[in-house]
């Protein structure tokens, strides 16, 4: 097994990472671990040849040495001075090993940047499209009404109960090309399983028409807008109190109808 002394010329190269025997490099490593000269005379080496990086001048490796070492920048391709090799080889070498990895995350990176701010764009435009949809059926209901409460053969009624005019009341506008929309204020609470039905009384004596079902608010007013289209011509109207799902048939007794 060599000694420390036999190492010297292996050293020089291993210091200049110019040690391309694997099996020579192996043995300098194992003598390494054991002898502390060698590693002492390794870091000077080390310490030297980075000076080289800063000065033209430097300490002179051996003869030997100096010669493996230039026959082995000889064999590479378009090899850098040792020079340069010794202050940005290993760092240019290692650049360019994790370059594409440092690309590829900061793409994935900014690529993920943007796939979250689109996310964010289309859930605003979602929203903003929803409340401009339901803004539209807004104005689209409010002119229907206004149509129907400004057609010229509209019917007004106006519904009280049938037992005392001060009690609730209900109103009625109904033109037969525009549709029905009923108004009622007071109306009282009813339990779950009933509801309040409207009919239409027809003008030719026909039997009465179911025109739609409600409830009141906890206030007991009630908006009813029914786009129904209909030829058919309207006496009056009633209401009566039915069924959840409501009737096909009036359900006595009449609790609302038009006062006089």
């Amino acid at each position: 097994m060599k000694d420390h002394a036999q190492f010297a010329e292996t050293l020089v190269l291993y210091a200049l990472d110019a040690l391309d025997d694997r099996e020579e490099q192996a043995q300098l490593e194992a003598h390494l671990n054991s002898c502390a000269e060698c590693r002492t005379e390794l870091s000077a080496l080390r310490g030297d040849a980075a000076l080289l990086a800063f000065s033209t001048a430097g300490p002179l490796p051996p003869q030997r040495a100096r010669q493996r070492l230039l026959d082995a920048i000889a064999g590479e391709q378009r090899k850098q001075p040792v020079s340069r090799k010794l202050v940005v080889g290993v760092l240019h070498t290692r650049w360019l090993a994790i370059a594409p990895v440092a690309a590829t995350v900061v793409l994935a990176v900014f690529s993920l940047m943007l796939w979250r701010e689109d996310a964010r764009l289309r859930q605003r435009l979602d929203k903003a499209q929803e409340v401009l949809s339901a803004q539209a059926q807004q104005i689209q209901e409010m002119q229907s009404i206004r149509d129907l409460l400004n057609a010229p053969d509209a019917l007004h009624v106006t519904l009280v109960t049938a037992k005392n005019s001060a009690q609730p009341q209900a109103k009625t506008v109904y033109a037969p090309s525009k549709g029905l929309l009923l108004m009622a204020n007071n109306m009282e609470q009813l339990p779950q399983n009933k509801v309040y039905e409207l009919w239409l009384l027809r003008a030719d004596g026909g039997a009465p028409m179911p025109a739609g079902t409600f409830r009141p608010d906890p206030s007991g007013n009630v908006l009813m807008h029914h786009p129904m289209r209909s030829k058919i011509q309207a006496k009056t109207f009633a209401i009566t109190i039915e069924p959840e799902g409501g009737s096909q048939t009036p359900t006595m007794p009449i609790v609302m109808q038009a006062a006089g």
